[in-house]
């Protein structure tokens, strides 16, 4: 069965930004050196070869960013995010479609989620002209004026109307509304608090299967 991994992050965009062009050799060797403690707790999916990943972080610390390069950057979040925002908590989600959310939130009146969850941020570049229009893994970024607008939302959602209409569920399947109830109800509200609570941004990074 598939599955979708999701991790939160109270996060200040500017501290990961300003490692693009910081020539910082401390910064890439930091990253690299926080591989083999991730894998081997089983925290990574993506970034597990050392020799892999340099390149990547070289690129960014010089400001010398490839947009032809596969996969774009974004893979490299999971090694990046733990230092320079702080984890808020992560759920795995079973089965697929769980991107297809932004419309089911648009339906339900909350567009200011609606929007978090469609719109990537596309990290390192400083807008989306360079980068993938749909990166995955999947990063969404709100700051805290936004991230006030997404919390009003949840906290006046009615979860009776996940099961009105079972087709805005992720892939049109009825079963998922208890999930769907638990992402709305209690891990995205108690994620938006902890990231304002921290005076930050809420940073979602979305992984595994689409």
């Amino acid at each position: 069965m598939s599955e979708q991994y999701l991790s939160a992050f109270a996060l200040d965009a500017g501290t990961l930004l300003r490692t693009v062009g910081s020539g910082d050799e401390a910064f890439v060797r930091s990253v690299l050196d926080r591989i083999a403690p991730l894998a081997a707790a089983g925290r990574l999916l993506r970034a597990t070869e050392p020799a892999e990943v340099e390149p990547a972080l070289r690129e960014i610390a010089a400001g010398r960013l490839d947009p032809a390069r596969p996969g774009g950057y974004g893979w490299l979040l999971e090694l990046l995010l733990p230092d320079a925002g702080e984890a808020l908590g992560s759920a795995v989600l079973p089965g697929r479609g769980w991107h297809e959310l932004a419309d089911a939130f648009e339906a339900w009146g909350m567009p200011a989620l609606a929007g978090l969850w469609a719109r990537p941020w596309h990290f390192p570049w400083p807008g989306p002209g360079a980068s993938d229009a749909d990166p995955w893994p999947f990063p969404s970024l709100a700051a805290a004026p936004e991230l006030g607008r997404v919390r009003a939302e949840l906290a006046g959602f009615d979860p009776g109307r996940i099961n009105e209409d079972p087709g805005l569920l992720p892939g049109g399947d009825e079963d998922a509304a208890e999930e769907v109830e638990w992402l709305v109800g209690e891990l995205l509200p108690a994620w938006a608090a902890g990231a304002l609570e921290r005076g930050g941004g809420l940073l979602l990074l979305r992984d595994g299967g689409k």
